[in-house]
């Protein structure tokens, strides 16, 4: 049973957890902080306090995974920043992680398709089921669209800060259900990355990225400009 150090800053929130993967009570120690944190300020104290928490060091970790977006982009720049540092520092292996596929984790769903607001008039999206054994199949590949162009199927539930933005959706999960899934954000990371651990996708430090869906992330006026007019 694999000890996992977890990190997930990819939205409006930031958590870290330490969680014995495979444990029948799946026990996490861990810390989310809500309200514009500043997560680059946060992140490490917040690491320490955990492992102070749990009563170990970071060498007793086995691995460190962290949620690699799509999301903020100061967010997941600073997750991936700090889980590459502590990999290098501890001598470990290191995991990427969608976000949204640990999101769907964490909500314990049976269909989801995950909507995060990527601002700019879109959303991040992706499709999950379980299968008989409640392990997380993924249905659909991480996306940016606007929230008019989601096609969920009707049966599934949308999850997620951009799920109120899906005016259509049949079935959307209310603030309190996001909300409970996103307190447990940091657990999904740990699921998602012990599975990636046994099957050897070990993401080497120096190649350490966030995932990107949006060729360009930052537009200029004139093109904003353009946008509005067609």
């Amino acid at each position: 049973m694999p000890l996992i150090l977890t990190i997930e800053s990819s939205s409006h929130l930031g958590a870290i957890a330490l969680v014995r993967v495979g444990d029948t009570s799946d026990q996490a120690f861990g810390e989310v902080a809500r309200n514009d944190i500043k997560v680059s300020s946060w992140m490490l104290p917040a690491v320490q306090r955990v492992l102070t928490q749990a009563q170990l060091r970071g060498e007793d970790v086995d691995a460190i995974a962290f949620g690699a977006g799509p999301g903020s982009f100061s967010g997941v720049r600073t997750a991936c920043a700090t889980a590459q540092a502590l990999a290098y520092a501890w001598q470990k292996p290191l995991i990427r992680v969608d976000s949204l596929e640990a999101l769907a984790e964490a909500s314990a769903l049976w269909r989801v398709t995950i909507a995060i607001d990527a601002r700019m008039q879109e959303i991040y999206v992706a499709s999950f089921a379980r299968g008989d054994t409640g392990a997380l199949d993924r249905l659909t590949q991480t996306s940016v669209c606007s929230p008019a162009l989601l096609a969920a199927p009707q049966d599934m539930m949308v999850l997620g800060s951009g799920a109120h933005l899906v005016t259509h959706a049949l079935h959307a999960a209310s603030r309190e259900q996001t909300e409970h899934a996103e307190s447990n954000w940091a657990l999904g990371v740990a699921r998602v990355a012990a599975r990636k651990l046994e099957l050897g996708e070990i993401t080497p430090a120096s190649d350490a990225e966030p995932l990107y869906v949006r060729n360009n992330v930052a537009q200029t006026e004139a093109e904003r400009a353009a946008a509005k007019v067609q």
